[in-house]
């Protein structure tokens, strides 16, 4: 990552485990990612509600968009089992 590359937010979450677990699958995947307003998270209550955003390169955003919702998809289908 440079100082020139432009980082947009990929997907939102409401706990910080969640963003990071998507981190962990971008990076496998070959990309680069940042969670922003983890630590936030703990304070949820107190100011409400806190997304915690996953940002990546704008030129990785739409790779990283199919990635994550595939992950979503997968966890979604693994929820549906267990209901």
């Amino acid at each position: 990552m440079t100082m020139t590359d432009k980082l947009v937010t990929a997907w939102e979450y409401e706990s910080d485990f969640e963003a990071e677990f998507a981190k962990v699958q971008l990076e496998a995947e070959g990309i680069e990612a940042i969670v922003l307003g983890g630590n936030l998270a703990a304070y949820r209550g107190s100011v409400g509600p806190i997304k915690v955003e996953l940002q990546v390169l704008e030129k990785d955003a739409e790779k990283a968009a199919q990635i994550i919702a595939a992950i979503e998809q997968k966890n979604k289908s693994k929820n549906d089992i267990q209901a």
